[in-house]
């Protein structure tokens, strides 16, 4: 019984040196503070809908009344399939979205359907380069769609122009 609990006390000594040496306060170098120490809520919703659109994607030569009736785009941010704020119908040529996120990296895609008649032929658009939000900046993405006469891409997948110009806080 008494070795019982000698090991129980050691285990007890263990775990009470484990948890003092957990609850002190953390410590980090200044340079790394912007990426460790988060904040401790988000913003109020009245001041983020205040801030400029720090991501533009805009993507010209979607459908038209001819050839390209009922091509559709789906774009996706980060695998999330975002909806662009103005109503799509079926000969809707540009799509404009405007999007506020946080700094930090994104992945940046989507998918051009294009109606053939009998079927629907999927094509890929994506970045060349990673898409990078800074919190001064706007990122641009541009792609004009090259189609065929049927009204499908030229190339199986095709790549927005990205360029990046300052944010201007009177814009929205």
């Amino acid at each position: 019984m008494s070795a019982k609990k000698y090991i129980y006390g050691i285990l007890a000594l263990f775990l009470l040196i484990l948890i003092a040496g957990c609850a002190g306060t953390k410590k980090i170098n200044i340079n790394d503070a912007y990426l460790k120490v988060k904040p401790v809520a988000p913003l109020p919703q009245y001041v983020t809908n205040k801030q400029a659109p720090n991501l533009v994607i805009r993507i010209n030569n979607v459908a038209d009344l001819s050839s390209s009736y009922k091509n559709r785009i789906d774009l996706y941010i980060n695998n999330f399939l975002i909806r662009p704020d103005e109503e799509i119908t079926n000969v809707k040529s540009n799509y404009l979205y405007k999007v506020r996120l946080q700094p930090g990296i994104f992945e940046v895609r989507a998918k051009y359907f294009a109606s053939t008649g009998w079927q629907e032929k999927t094509f890929k658009l994506a970045a060349r380069d990673q898409v990078m939000i800074f919190p001064d900046k706007q990122a641009l993405l541009k792609i004009n769609l090259k189609k065929n006469n049927w009204g499908g891409l030229e190339d199986k997948i095709s790549y927005f122009d990205l360029t990046y110009d300052t944010i201007d806080q009177g814009k929205k």
